[in-house]
C-alpha cells in the first residue's frame, strides 16, 4: 500500500506540469504560426524532461490515462535522454566480478569464469508495476543495472541439457542441480552441486518487434521491448562444490567429478551458442560470440598439470605499472572501475585516470592485462595474500577450449581401466 499512495502523491505534487503538458499539446496543433509552434514545442520538451527526474514510468501511465497522445511524446523524450546512455558505474566490484578462494571448499570443487560477448540482444521480462516501456529487462532492485540472475542462468543450462537429451531425472541432473521443483519423496529431496553467480551488464536498448495481419501482410501496432543490445560483454561465473562426495571413495569421486565436468561444458556451449538465454529464444535472442576473454578454470585437486593453457609463472610489475598499485600489490582505489579485473574502463580512465596520476591509456590497458594474469600470485609473492592460485588453473579463449579442456580432466580424473 505504501507504493501507491507514494504514487498517488507523487503525481499530485507534479499535477500542474502535467497539466500544463495537455494544454500546450492541444494548443500546437491549433497553431498556425511556426515560430509560435516552434517555441511551444520547445516549452514542453522541457516540461517532458522535469518528469523523468521524479518517476517516468509513473508520469507514463498517468499521461496516457489524461492526455490523448501525450504518453508517446513523453516516452520519446525518455528514451532520447536515457535508453541509449550507459548506465551509472558502480564500484561492487565483488558483485560485478565474484572471486573465489577455492581453498576453502571441498576437494574436487571448480570454478568456471569468463567474459562473454552478445552476438543477440538478450531480453527478459522485470516485475515492476509502472514502466514506461510495456516490456521492461529485469534490473536489480537495489543497483537498477540489467542483469540475468542465478536462478535465470540455471533454468537456462538446465534446459539447454534437456535440448542435449539429459532428462530431469537422470542422475547426473540431480546431483549437478538437485531434485525436480515436483518432487515429493523424501529420499529424493537434495541440493544440487551447481552455484551460478549473477551476471550484470551496464547498458540497455530498444528492440521493436512488429507483428503483421495475416491478410494485409503490413504491421501497425510496433512492440518496444527493452534490451541488452548485441556486442555488449558479461561476465559469466560458475562454481561446483562436491559436497555430497566427503567421504566417498576417491574412485567414486573422481568419477562422478570427471563426469560433470564434461557435462557441464557440453551444456555451457550448447547455452551460450545454440539455444540462447532469457526470453524469445526461439526468435535467436541470447546468444553469444563464441570468442571469450578472461576464460578461466580452477580445479582443487592435487597432482595434476593444467597442460599448456596452465598459467605460467608470476612476472612482476614493469616499473612503470607500480604506480597503480599498493605496498602490498593490490590496486589502488583511484584506478578501481567496472573495467576488467575491476580496474577502470578505458572510458573511466579517460574520464580521470591521468588526473589520478597514472599513464597513458595505452599503459593502462597493458597494466590491467598484466594485472589480471598475475595480480594475484604478486600479491601472493609478497606474502600478503592467500590465493587459490595453488591449484591448477586452465585458460581458454573460446566455448571449443573449454571443452577440450573438460575432455582432458575427465581422462585425468577417471581411471583407465587396465586391459584384461
Amino acid at each position: 500500500m505504501m507504493n501507491w499512495d507514494w504514487f498517488s502523491t507523487l503525481s499530485e505534487q507534479q499535477n500542474e506540469i502535467i497539466v500544463k503538458i495537455i494544454e500546450l499539446e492541444k494548443e500546437i496543433k491549433a497553431e498556425k504560426n511556426n515560430d509560435e509552434k516552434a517555441k511551444k514545442e520547445e516549452e514542453v520538451e522541457n516540461l517532458r524532461k522535469q518528469l523523468p527526474s521524479q518517476n517516468p514510468h509513473l508520469f507514463y501511465h498517468v499521461l496516457a490515462v489524461r492526455g490523448n497522445s501525450s504518453e508517446n511524446a513523453f516516452r520519446s523524450t525518455w528514451q532520447k535522454e536515457n535508453i541509449q546512455k550507459e548506465l551509472e558505474t558502480y564500484q561492487i566490484d565483488e558483485i560485478l566480478s565474484p572471486s573465489i578462494d577455492i581453498s576453502l571448499l571441498p576437494d574436487f570443487s571448480f570454478f568456471i569464469q569468463f567474459n562473454f560477448t552478445l552476438e543477440k540482444p538478450y531480453i527478459s521480462r522485470d516485475e515492476q508495476n509502472f514502466y514506461i516501456i510495456d516490456n521492461p529487462i529485469r534490473k536489480d532492485r537495489v543497483f537498477g543495472l540489467p542483469y540475468v540472475a542465478p536462478s535465470s542462468w540455471k533454468g537456462s543450462l538446465r534446459a539447454a541439457l534437456w535440448q542435449r537429451g539429459h532428462k530431469a531425472e537422470d542422475d547426473e541432473i540431480r546431483r549437478i542441480f538437485g531434485n525436480e521443483r515436483a518432487t515429493e519423496e523424501h529420499e529424493r529431496l537434495r541440493a544440487g552441486r551447481l552455484h551460478l553467480f549473477p551476471t550484470f551488464f551496464t547498458k540497455k536498448g530498444l528492440e521493436i518487434i512488429n507483428p503483421h495481419d495475416r491478410e494485409r501482410r503490413v504491421g501497425i501496432n510496433p512492440i518496444l521491448m527493452e534490451c541488452v543490445p548485441k556486442g555488449v560483454s558479461g561476465l559469466f561465473s560458475l562454481l561446483y562444490v562436491p559436497f555430497d562426495l566427503i567421504g566417498k571413495g576417491d574412485e567414486e569421486i573422481r568419477g562422478q567429478v570427471g563426469k560433470d565436468i564434461l557435462l557441464i561444458a557440453r551444456g555451457l556451449k550448447t547455452m551460450f551458442r545454440e539455444c540462447g538465454f532469457g526470453a524469445k529464444t526461439s526468435s535467436g535472442f541470447g546468444i553469444a560470440k563464441s570468442e571469450l576473454t578472461d576464460g578461466k578454470l580452477i580445479l582443487k585437486v592435487k597432482g595434476m598439470e593444467s597442460g599448456k593453457k596452465e598459467d605460467p609463472k608470476c612476472q612482476p610489475p614493469e616499473e612503470a605499472y607500480k604506480k597503480y598499485l599498493n605496498e602490498d600489490g593490490s590496486v589502488k582505489e583511484e584506478f578501481k572501475g567496472s573495467g576488467e579485473s575491476g580496474l577502470l574502463s578505458n572510458k573511466e580512465y579517460n574520464e580521470k585516470g591521468q588526473q589520478s596520476g597514472g599513464g597513458s591509456l595505452a599503459e593502462f590497458k597493458k597494466f590491467r592485462r598484466w594485472y589480471d594474469r598475475f595480480g594475484d600470485k604478486w600479491q601472493k609473492e609478497l606474502g600478503l595474500k592467500n590465493s587459490s592460485i595453488d591449484w591448477p588453473i586452465w585458460r581458454f579463449e573460446n566455448f571449443n577450449e573449454l571443452l577440450e579442456i573438460t575432455k582432458e580432466i575427465e581422462k585425468s580424473l577417471i581411471p583407465k581401466e587396465d586391459p584384461q
